[in-house]
């Protein structure tokens, strides 16, 4: 696919599919306007995202959701300076680890390793050595500065929004991919986005997750009666993709649990455990050392 895409996965809920797995977002209706989720990673794209709900949904927006503060989901804040954006407290909190205390029109950045820790998450520069760090920065655009609203309205646990024959809700189960995960829900519908909890057709990056949270919050997405489920990158789903992303998980995990069985060191670990079921998927190779060293540092430390 060469460019993002917007498509109705259910009457009334919108997803955008980004760009040969590029991260997603969504906007679903309301009696009041639309709920938009998530902002894309630039402004650009986030521009083009409300152009493209403008002209095709026709409906003002209401307020944007972050899913949670990676940049990929929410450099695009800025595109959407007039209305209400929501997220996680956490969420905050983490943007203003690296941003410091930030007003409603945001912070500029352009360190480039702000931007990359606020990418791939706060142990990037543990995790990958300096000579191996050219391509994150390149992916995060160098010392190009961004714009970076935060959210101006937080919660802790749970939000609801009514709709004309449904409830939207967005909920916080705890650590998993990030710290701040959101999950929205539209139950009737039988519709999630999942965020970044959920790559569809992608290698995950792990970064600084709590990898049994990751799982056990997937987990709790499998015991739900659900149709389509929208993850954080790749396409629309179903339950069976989910439980086999959730397996993908287990098995990295159940990998370098072994490698600390046998007394492996982290970088023994980070060569010699391979996944071959999931050696095909796109961005295997190049970040499956790294997730290693991941896991082995959180199961180490448990």
């Amino acid at each position: 696919m060469s460019s993002a895409q917007l498509t109705a996965v259910s009457p009334g809920i919108h997803a955008w599919i980004g760009a040969d797995g590029d991260s997603n977002a969504g906007a679903v209706e309301t009696p009041h306007g639309l709920i938009v989720i998530d902002s894309q990673q630039s402004r650009t794209l986030g521009e083009t995202f409300r152009d493209t709900l403008r002209g095709s949904v026709g409906t003002p927006v209401r307020a944007l959701m972050n899913t949670h503060y990676h940049l990929d989901h929410v450099a695009g804040n800025v595109a959407f300076t007039d209305v209400p954006i929501m997220g996680h407290e956490k969420t905050l909190q983490a943007l203003e680890r690296e941003l410091g205390p930030l007003t409603a029109v945001g912070a500029m950045v352009s360190d480039a390793m702000s931007k990359t820790r606020m990418f791939f998450g706060s142990n990037f520069e543990d995790l990958v050595p300096e000579g191996e760090r050219t391509w994150f920065l390149e992916r995060v655009g160098g010392s190009i500065p961004l714009l970076i609203r935060p959210p101006d309205e937080t919660f802790a646990d749970r939000l609801e929004f009514r709709l004309l024959h449904d409830v939207l809700r967005m909920e916080y189960w705890g650590p998993a991919h990030s710290d701040c995960d959101v999950v929205v829900c539209i139950d009737k519908s039988g519709v999630v986005f999942l965020g970044d909890l959920f790559f569809h057709g992608r290698f995950p990056w792990f970064g600084d997750c709590d990898l049994n949270g990751w799982i056990a919050s997937l987990d709790r997405v499998l015991m739900m009666d659900l149709k389509t489920i929208i993850p954080g990158h790749g396409p629309p789903a179903s339950l069976k993709e989910v439980a086999q992303f959730r397996d993908l998980l287990a098995a990295v995990r159940r990998g370098v649990e072994a490698a600390l069985k046998a007394g492996l060191t982290e970088d023994a670990a980070a060569h010699e455990v391979v996944l071959a079921d999931y050696a095909g998927l796109q961005r295997y190779k190049e970040w499956m050392p790294y997730n290693v060293r991941s896991a082995y540092r959180y199961l180490r430390g448990r």
